[in-house]
């Protein structure tokens, strides 16, 4: 996708399993090199409790309950980091249960005006059907799923929305999730489970983001 047309990237990775979030204090992340301590002392609004901890680091959104553990960032630049941060976290915590991986990307799109903007909703969800039920149709959402070609994720995920124009500007927002399940019924111990999110994180996240930004292309132009 060319530069000029990304107005915005959200980078962010999701695990889903069985969490302390009251061990992932920024210091935490520090002492166990995982971030330099300078960044992690700078950390403003801050919670930490049994249930939940939340707080932004180095232009990363931290996000810990007791079932998800979530890393944001609306830099390009730290989608390595997050990836990282990931990957160092849970090699140290090597027997935390691991259930499920989400690598997400969403992308707000600038066009070029209005008529682009209808073009793009007539040619996802096409008007004929709608307009024998509804007086002017229009999409506010799409939501389409299925596998990546060479992928061992289990499911892709596609959502399409406008956004809401704003001083003539007009945008298009495509979220994309690429899941896979790491099944705790499966015959794996923990560690086999962690190690398969650790291969996940190692080899499909840089192949990720290139191919979410080709897919909004091809949505964008058709």
């Amino acid at each position: 996708m060319s530069a000029e047309l990304t107005e915005q990237e959200v980078h962010s990775i999701v695990l889903l399993g069985d969490f302390n979030p009251s061990i992932f204090h920024p210091t935490w992340f520090s002492l166990n090199g995982l971030l330099p301590a300078e960044e992690t002392e700078a950390v403003g609004e801050l919670l930490i409790t049994r249930e939940v901890a939340t707080y932004d680091v180095s232009d990363i959104n931290v996000q810990v309950e007791s079932h998800r553990f979530g890393l944001t960032t609306k830099d390009s630049a730290k989608a390595p980091v997050i990836r990282d941060l990931a990957m160092g976290s849970f090699g140290l915590l090597e027997h935390t249960p691991l259930q499920a991986v989400g690598l997400n990307l969403d992308v707000e799109v600038a066009v070029e005006g209005i008529e682009q903007w209808h073009k793009i909703g007539h040619r996802l969800a096409p008007k004929a059907t709608w307009e024998t039920i509804l007086e002017h149709p229009g999409m506010r959402g799409i939501h389409i799923e299925g596998k990546r070609p060479d992928c061992p994720a289990d499911v892709l995920n596609i959502r399409v929305q406008p956004s809401n124009p704003s001083k003539g500007i007009y945008g298009v927002i495509i979220r994309v999730n690429q899941h896979y399940n790491i099944d705790p019924k499966d015959e794996m111990s923990v560690r086999a489970r962690n190690d398969a999110v650790m291969r996940i994180l190692q080899d499909d996240w840089k192949s990720f983001r290139p191919f979410a930004l080709r897919a909004a292309e091809q949505i964008i132009s058709g």
